[in-house]
């Protein structure tokens, strides 16, 4: 499978599960990589597939076991990947005047993290990043590109909601993302590639866009149910929320089908979507002390001044069911069983309006 990089000199391909890029000359490289890491040059660069249980104690003899199969022009930079480059892999170029640049990305999002969170499992995701420029960049200015790109993949993250599993934050990454800088040192001197430079637009551009695209990929829709369920809230925690104040004589059984379906058609409903996310994202900034003369401390206790949450609440069983939605919600914000013990002020009143306008609505149709 070949790809196509707008760049003379250099041929891309993908060839079984590796990922090979070849220079006619070699290429100045910046990289986190195992293989041949740090400041050096290279005619080829390799993104080797290996399995989801890998474990090596020696990667770099282990990718120069694969270079050496292959009969890769050397000397080689090479990353290990677990995810199916040939159906993940994005590629995203930009060209201004003399300057191109083109991103490669793989990306396995299995393990997210944020930056500062405590990691507790030995396995990991990878996002890989492979910057191609067409420039004679200096050292520091690689290292500008390299903290670009970066800052690039953290926005493509934060665009798609992608959150840690350690600690519910938007994630910044994987456990152990890579990331690869290489220029041909073509053309006029550059010694800059911060955000205020056509180099540092271009990259952002193309790494930004490269690493969204490949994580929809490993990721699929961003559905609301997905990303609440990456808060820790799943649709057995609403249905089963929902349940704990059901007093009628019908079926459990019955009574639990028709409102996961409720649930799953009410989170289809753009209002209904906006309503929770909308919610989300005054909890998220509550819990970072952003809402205005309110505290963190004293959100998280949620004091009796704050009533902006009932309103959501009220507001969204109102939408779905009206008076008895309404009604219903009261009692689940008195009581707050299940899911909603745990949520903070904003998140338990948004679930509260969905499951009290959502059971209220499936009763008054039976």
């Amino acid at each position: 499978m070949r790809i196509k990089i707008p760049i003379n000199g250099i041929e891309c391909e993908i060839i079984e599960d590796t990922l090979i890029i070849r220079s006619d000359k070699p290429l100045k490289v910046l990289s986190s990589a195992p293989l041949n890491g740090g400041f050096t040059q290279a005619r080829t660069i390799i993104n080797h597939q290996v399995p989801k249980d890998f474990h090596h104690s020696e990667p770099d003899k282990f990718l120069n076991e694969i270079a050496e199969k292959l009969r890769l022009p050397k000397p080689i930079v090479g990353l290990l990947t677990a995810v199916n480059i040939k159906d993940n892999i994005s590629i995203y170029s930009k060209i201004m005047d003399d300057l191109i640049v083109t991103a490669l990305v793989t990306s396995g999002l299995s393990y997210p993290a944020t930056a500062g969170d405590k990691v507790f499992e030995k396995d990991s995701g990878t996002i890989n990043i492979i910057v191609l420029i067409n420039g004679d960049l200096t050292n520091s200015c690689m290292v500008n590109a390299l903290m670009t790109s970066i800052e690039a993949k953290c926005a493509a993250l934060r665009e798609l909601d992608v959150r840690s599993r350690y600690s519910n934050n938007v994630a910044t990454g994987t456990t152990s993302d890579a990331i690869l800088i290489a220029c041909t040192s073509v053309g006029k001197r550059i010694y800059y590639a911060g955000l205020a430079t056509d180099l540092g637009m271009l990259i952002g551009e193309c790494v930004k866009n490269a690493v969204k695209d490949s994580s929809l990929k490993f990721l699929g829709e961003r559905s609301l149910l997905k990303r609440l369920e990456e808060r820790g809230i799943t649709l057995n925690d609403l249905v089963a929320t929902a349940m704990e104040l059901y007093t009628s004589s019908k079926s459990d059984v019955e009574i639990s089908k028709a409102l996961r379906d409720g649930l799953i058609k009410a989170m289809s409903d753009i209002n209904v979507a906006s309503f929770i996310i909308g919610a989300i994202r005054l909890q998220e900034d509550g819990e970072l002390g952003l809402i205005p003369n309110l505290s963190r401390d004293l959100f998280l206790q949620d004091p009796i001044t704050l009533i902006a949450d009932e309103s959501i609440g009220l507001a969204l069983a109102n939408y779905i069911a009206g008076t008895w939605g309404i009604h219903n919600f009261l009692n689940y914000e008195r009581v707050k069983p299940g899911i909603m013990s745990k949520a903070g002020p904003f998140l338990d009143d948004v679930i509260g309006g969905l499951i009290a306008g959502v059971f209220s609505k499936i009763m008054s149709e039976r």
